[in-house]
């Protein structure tokens, strides 16, 4: 479920991100891991504070970090904590990253049709991703009613906005749809 960090900007958030991954970079040009670690510390605080604010996209970032992303541990209850609280306000990327973690059951109980609802959400944003998921979804009847001509319709939005795997299931579907 590693996701890259897209959505986020705005400058303290951006600045923080960056200096995190960039962390790593410093660690292997000879300063002291402790150093790094504490640094790295001190920039996840700061996250955590805007997070807390409720910026969406510290939220988001955040749960990114918890989902192991950039070096960090692993704890999908966490991520999924904050990519609930970002897909709450309406953030496509947590709401994306939050129908996948609901479908996999990482982090929340496993429910399809908690996952359709809010991949939803992030496809009726264009979220390329989530249209393709939710395509899927349709297709197999999976966390919502099985239709066909909706699979269709939300594999081709996935598709036109350059979704491969979109395009190579609709060939699947139907050779002269692709």
């Amino acid at each position: 479920m590693t996701r890259l960090i897209g959505a986020v900007s705005g400058p303290l958030v951006t600045f923080i991100f960056a200096a995190v991954i960039a962390g790593g970079i410093h660690a292997s040009e000879g300063v002291q891991p402790a150093d790094a670690s504490l640094a790295e510390s001190n920039l996840i605080e700061k996250l955590r504070k805007d997070a807390d604010q409720g910026n969406e996209k510290a939220q988001y970032a955040l749960g990114c970090c918890y989902n192991g992303d950039h070096g960090f541990p692993r704890d999908s209850v966490e991520a999924a904590k904050w990519w609930g609280k970002a897909a709450s306000k309406g953030l496509a990327d947590a709401q994306y990253c939050l129908g996948l973690s609901y479908y996999l059951g990482q982090g929340v109980p496993k429910d399809a049709s908690e996952a359709a609802n809010w991949w939803k959400k992030a496809a009726e944003q264009d979220h390329a991703d989530a249209q393709y998921f939710l395509g899927l979804s349709y297709s197999a009847g999976r966390g919502v009613p099985k239709s066909p001509s909706l699979a269709i319709y939300w594999l081709r939005k996935s598709a036109n906005l350059g979704n491969q795997a979109a395009l190579d299931a609709l060939r699947r579907a139907d050779p002269l749809q692709g």
